[in-house]
């Protein structure tokens, strides 16, 4: 029975396509100019998540003047954020932060804007109840631990249903990324709801062809005709077996709600296939069209720059509001070695991922601030190019968050006490993304506050004013309200 069908889910299309898998998910989910303080009615709302897996070190983050005035209040040099002696938040106005090691592509130059007075860096935050370890997974995006697997919905899937951001765009999330795996598909940091994890796309090529097939030629484009019509084919044998069907209740519920979402896809196809003007006008370069390919390379960072293209290309395209670009996020995706970054490893030899990060030295400890310096900057790359478009209030920067955060806090084994981050744009939805930093007390003080504390500031400003989110039991709970140093 459902020959096509089978087809359809084990052919490696859809398999591979992982943004066709939201509607699916979601079903039991979750119901350069002036810039204005505020989004007006109507102008977009958008949200990008860079995800560095197993650890961001605060060290690499932290510019000349941050660190110079905390170990002036703590009377000693700072370590790590035990050191903290501050009882109330640390606000430097104009901090230097492209002098940071990790943050140094924030700066311009004759080609490049600065993004320094459009950015904020975020220090103290803690999640000490998630774990920490290699990875907290779902728990980094979800604010919830994950034990055993997805405790609640990330982020990126509630904010994908704010009216305010959803708009009409064909995909709720864009989620893409790389890391250490042999699968298509990392299913271990995003999340639909309890015990729904959502996939985050590994393969360019696949991500390419998921969002820009429609309108490319070769390979890509085959797969997007193909899916297309394999959709038509399931959608024909559901309904005739539909006609028929005889059996329980039950059974005939499941058919209509798979017939239900396969007619959603086939209606976003649609949706994508009247959009070819826009898509043709800001595609990146697909497989076989750059020298190199970044789509052939072997090298983690080569391929996520080809993810950054694509997930920016969606921006601009109109596909998506939200995005998710994880870098080795979840379990051991992180254990990745990284060629291009050989001048920066021990002896320029190239080592594993676990053993680099167990290396604990100053010259293994060089390695992952480079990445993390990689890592901040296509962010910033993606930052430059949304301020390069002009949009109702600004440019699609001032309608824009772009937050760089970890998965598990502040090192390889952490105990996910500080969670060191980078905010930058989204000064319309009301961030104050200025080129300050913000230093939180330390873990386990009065005043601490918590990255669900961020995220619900990053609800309010999105159109969701809410307090509820990863504020789920009193045991969690440090304090409510968004974060007033960084939102209003």
């Amino acid at each position: 029975m459902f020959t096509r069908r089978r087809l359809l889910t084990t052919s490696g299309l859809l398999a591979g396509s992982a943004m066709t898998l939201g509607m699916l998910g979601g079903l039991g989910g979750l119901t350069l100019g002036s810039r204005p303080i505020r989004a007006a009615e109507g102008d977009p709302r958008r949200i990008v998540i860079f995800l560095e897996g197993n650890g961001t070190r605060p060290v690499c983050m932290r510019d000349p003047l941050t660190l110079e005035t905390l170990e002036a209040l703590a009377g000693k040099p700072i370590t790590s954020n035990r050191d903290y002696g501050h009882d109330e938040p640390v606000l430097i106005d104009a901090a230097p932060l492209s002098e940071a090691r990790a943050l140094g592509s924030l700066a311009g130059d004759p080609n490049n804007i600065s993004l320094v007075d459009r950015s904020a860096l975020v220090l103290g935050l803690s999640a000490a109840y998630l774990g920490g370890g290699h990875s907290t997974n779902f728990g980094a995006l979800s604010a919830a631990k994950a034990s055993g697997g997805a405790a609640a919905a990330t982020i990126d899937t509630l904010l994908a249903t704010i009216p305010q951001v959803r708009g009409s765009t064909p995909f709720d999330v864009v989620r893409v990324g790389v890391g250490a795996a042999t699968t298509p598909l990392n299913y271990s940091s995003c999340a639909f709801a309890k015990g729904k994890p959502a996939p985050i796309l590994m393969s360019p090529g696949d991500a390419y062809a998921s969002l820009f097939g429609s309108v490319a030629s070769g390979q890509a484009g085959e797969d997007f005709q193909a899916r297309k019509q394999l959709l038509e084919f399931a959608i024909e044998d559901l309904a005739r077996e539909l006609k028929t069907f005889t059996g329980s209740l039950r059974g005939r519920t499941k058919l209509e709600t798979y017939e239900a979402s396969l007619l959603a896809m086939l209606a976003r196809n649609e949706q994508i296939l009247g959009m070819k003007a826009k898509l043709l006008a800001v595609k990146p370069a697909g497989p076989g069209e750059l020298d190199p390919d970044l789509y052939a390379s072997i090298d983690p960072l080569e391929q996520l720059r080809a993810q950054v293209d694509i997930a920016t290309g969606a921006l601009l395209a109109g596909l998506t509001n939200v995005v998710v670009v994880s870098l080795g996020s979840g379990s051991y995706y992180w254990a990745s070695e990284y060629p291009s970054l050989a001048p920066f490893y021990p002896g320029g030899q190239v080592i594993a991922g676990h053993d680099l990060r167990h290396g604990d030295s100053d010259a293994t400890n060089e390695v992952l601030h480079e990445l993390s310096s990689r890592s901040v900057g296509e962010m910033a790359r993606m930052a430059r190019t949304l301020a390069a478009q002009p949009e109702a209030g600004g440019t699609m920067l001032d309608n824009t968050l772009l937050l760089h955060m970890s998965d598990n806090g502040e090192q390889h084994h952490s105990n996910a006490e500080e969670w060191a981050m980078l905010m930058v744009g989204g000064n319309n939805m009301g961030f104050k993304t200025d080129g300050r930093s913000v230093t939180y007390p330390a873990s386990g003080h009065r005043n601490n506050r918590q990255t669900s504390n961020l995220f619900n500031s990053m609800l309010h400003g999105a159109g969701l004013p809410t307090d509820d989110f990863g504020h789920g039991t009193p045991e969690t709970r440090v304090a409510p309200g968004p974060l007033a140093e960084l939102w209003a």
